[in-house]
């Protein structure tokens, strides 16, 4: 059949062949690198999205220390107020029981009425 006189293959239609085929594969490659970039822009997307929130912490933590440092200077000035408060109360307390000393007579008076043991008045009884 190759062999026929009358069958000439079209040389235009070859050529439309060939450019069919490279133009398939630039789209195959096309599409693929369509494919890759898309990938690529949603890893971008996810890595925009853990910076900025990345970035929103640290300046969280950033406006929470500067915060902070007050409260710890504040805290530090407590204690020590506390602390001279307590002191003072100890030394207030051991000079109040210096001069509570009781008195050998009025030891047992003092007794009774912490005790609730005390002096009552009696009542008379109406006579008979």
């Amino acid at each position: 059949m190759k062999n026929r006189p009358h069958f000439r293959p079209n040389p235009y239609y070859e050529d439309l062949e060939r450019m069919e085929e490279a133009v398939m594969s630039i789209l195959h490659n096309l599409e693929m690198e369509n494919t890759e970039v898309h990938e690529n822009n949603h890893k971008l997307k996810k890595e925009i999205t853990f910076s900025r929130n990345l970035l929103s912490q640290l300046l969280m933590e950033n406006t929470c220390r500067k915060k902070l440092v007050p409260l710890k200077q504040e805290s530090k000035e407590v204690h020590l107020d506390c602390a001279l408060n307590q002191k003072y109360l100890v030394d207030f307390n051991k000079k109040d029981k210096d001069q509570q000393r009781p008195e050998p007579a009025l030891s047992g008076l003092r007794k009774c009425k912490r005790a609730g043991i005390g002096h009552t008045p009696v009542r008379e009884l109406p006579e008979e």
